[in-house]
This record gives C-alpha cells, structure tokens and sequence, in this order.
C-alpha cells in the first residue's frame, strides 16, 4: 500500500497536479467571495444563495479533482493488478491522498470566504463553528471526489470523462432544488444528489431559517436547516454514506479494467 500510494503521489508531483489542487480552489474561492458581501447571514434568501454559491464550488472543485485520476492511467492500473496488487489497494492509495487533498482545499474555501464574510460563531455542534464548517465543506468536497473517481473508473478515457463532467454538474445544480421548485417527484430525486445534502447542512449549521425574510419561507426549508446536533450529525452520515457507496462502485470497476481487452 505504502509503494502505490508514494507512486501515485510522485506521479502527481511529475504533472505539478499541487499547483492546481491550491491554485483552483484559491481563485474560484476568491470569486464566490467577491459575492459574499452584503446581508449574508442577515437575510434569509440572501444567505441561502450565497452558500449554494458555496455548495457549488465544493462539489465543482471535488469533481475536478479526480475525474481523470483512474481513467489516465488505466493502462497502469491494469499493470498493477496483473502484477499482484489488487482493486482496494489501488483506490485506497488515491482515496486516501484525495482525502488529505479536500481537507486542505475546505480549510483554503473557508479561510477565504471568511476573508469577505463574518460566519456565526456558534454552529449546531461546536463553538466555535470554524470546525464545523470546515468538516461540512471537506465532506460535501470529498463526497464530490469520491464520485468523480467512480466516474473516473467507469470512463474508459479521458474525453469521455471529461465529456461527462458538465451534465453530473448539470443535475448536481438543478436537482438541488435551490435554482427553481421542485415537484414531489423531482424532490425524491434530489435526495440522491451532493448538492441537496451539502446545502441542507451549511443552511442548517448557519441557522437560516432564524434570519428574516422578505418572502414567507415554506415549511420544508424549517425541515431542511434545522438548526439542531442530531440534524447536521444526520446530513454528516448522509454523505460520508455517499463517500461508502462510490467507494464500492469504484473498486468493482476498478477490478474490471484487469480484464479489459486492447
């Protein structure tokens, strides 16, 4: 294990992959800033639309991170698992570098909206709250990862990956129910996606449902951002739940490749 991760670790300092995992989420993370000034935290539908702006950049930067990761070196993977090594050990190397990489890439977001925007300092856990957005956002980013590798897996190139990336962020976005209203079935579908789970949890640890509004706010947002430890622990489980599913599935593709003909 110890070899295939220091591999894959060299094999991204060779494609200087650290600039852009820094570089990405430090400027993308400076625009969304930029629109975080005003009733943020003051104003219940302000405060909402800024921290989907957040929601998005997490899942976005998670995906980005690792949609090409399997699928660029496929050849070399299916190396690996002729040579002796198997479909765990290979995802664990990469599971467990991405997840020290989003955990940094939360810690630069946070840091940098704080740059422009005064965050609650009590959250629905802990007090103060920085932590408990930082884990918020390091999940919502590696839920994003991990999915990205099951994509990466899946796809047996790179163009069909990257092909693929606009439409998961198309229904990531649109199936979170932020953008438009969603109708009973639609909504069951959006439990199924990072991006309703990610906004339930940062509008819950913010308490946003607490702030005023100009507009009535329907029944189901005071359900959605409860502002309460069981709630939060509850969306945590939610998507560390996501992370495990898209873990399996990309260990079973994963173990596919060995039998893939030229």
């Amino acid at each position: 294990m110890g070899v295939i991760i220091k591999n894959y670790v060299k094999n991204l300092k060779n494609e200087k992959a650290q600039y852009i995992f820094i570089g990405f989420p430090l400027i993308i993370s400076m625009c969304v800033g930029l629109t975080l000034r005003g009733k943020m935290f003051e104003d219940y539908s302000d405060t909402r639309s800024r921290l989907f702006a957040i929601v998005c950049v997490a899942i976005w930067i998670g995906l980005f991170n690792s949609v090409l990761e399997i699928c660029k070196e496929r050849d070399s993977i299916k190396m690996d698992l002729n040579s002796g090594f198997n479909a765990f050990e290979l995802f664990t190397s990469r599971f467990l570098v991405q997840g020290a990489v989003c955990l940094f890439q939360a810690i630069i977001i946070f840091i940098v909206c704080s740059l422009f925007v005064e965050f609650p300092s009590e959250g629905a856990i802990m007090n103060p709250s920085v932590f408990e957005y930082i884990l918020s956002i390091f999940l919502i980013i590696f839920s994003a990862d991990v999915m990205g590798l099951f994509i990466s897996s899946l796809c047996p190139s790179n163009d069909i990956a990257n092909r693929s990336l606009p439409f998961i962020l198309m229904v990531q976005f649109i199936f979170s129910g932020q953008l438009f209203e969603l109708g009973d079935t639609l909504e069951k579908v959006s439990k199924f996606t990072i991006s309703k789970w990610g906004m339930d949890l940062l509008g819950s640890i913010g308490n946003i449902s607490d702030l005023k509004s100009n507009i009535p706010i329907e029944e189901k947002f005071f359900d959605a951002f409860e502002f309460t430890s069981s709630h939060v622990i509850g969306i945590w489980a939610i998507l560390l739940l996501f992370i495990i599913i898209f873990s399996i599935l990309s260990m079973f593709f994963i173990n596919r490749i060995k039998a893939e003909q030229k």
